[in-house]
């Protein structure tokens, strides 16, 4: 399964932070626990594409949906999947 933007996912819905798109962006974000290979799970998605708030290194984090939409996540089950299926490689 391919990432998705962390703007498109829904409450409760877990993954890992695959890359960020914005340079001038990173910055700020990563401040804010978002790094790549950091578990991120949406807590909450305000209505009419209002802000969403996001927990992350350890921090809930509110988030404007245009810096959600520079966060390229791996939904959880497909990193799952794809750590499950490396082992069985080597196995």
């Amino acid at each position: 399964m391919q990432g998705k933007r962390l703007s498109e996912m829904k409450p409760f819905e877990k993954g890992i932070i695959d890359r960020i798109d914005c340079e001038d962006g990173a910055l700020a974000l990563i401040e804010m626990g978002c790094c790549p290979g950091e578990e991120v799970e949406v807590a909450h998605v305000a209505p009419r594409r209002g802000p969403m708030a996001i927990v992350s290194g350890g921090r809930k984090v509110a988030l404007r949906r245009s810096a959600a939409a520079l966060l390229w996540v791996r939904p959880l089950v497909a990193a799952t999947e794809a750590v499950l299926s490396t082992e069985r490689a080597w196995a």
